[in-house]
């Protein structure tokens, strides 16, 4: 999903009946219990809460390692997980950070370049 000018975007969901926008895509509202979810694409744009780095990774992210997971609050009001990308200036708390893909999970950030 893309917003503007192919700038990537991430997919949530924002209940009809309450307003709460939330993240990952569910079945039901977790404010209100409200079945009627739309689907939103919202801006990648933040802050670094928080971020570790993973040097013995499971099997199946073998090759990456070492990476850093990174959590991200969203200028958008959400707080989501993301892997750094590996190309990126180092993690720091308080770092403002562009979301650079995002397929299904695998949510990609980089360090934004002030």
């Amino acid at each position: 999903m893309s917003a503007v000018n192919d700038t990537p975007a991430l997919s949530v969901v924002r209940c009809a009946a309450c307003g709460r926008v939330d993240t990952p895509r569910r079945s039901v509202c977790s404010a209100c219990l409200g079945s009627q979810l739309e689907s939103l694409a919202i801006q990648g744009e933040g802050v670094i809460a928080s971020f570790t780095t993973i040097r013995r990774a499971p099997t199946q992210f073998r090759d990456r390692a070492p990476y850093d997971v990174v959590v991200i609050d969203l200028d958008a009001g959400l707080r989501v997980t993301g892997r750094l990308d590996p190309h990126s200036s180092p993690a720091a708390v308080g770092a403002r950070v562009r979301l650079v893909s995002a397929q299904g999970s695998d949510t990609v950030f980089a360090v934004s370049q002030t």
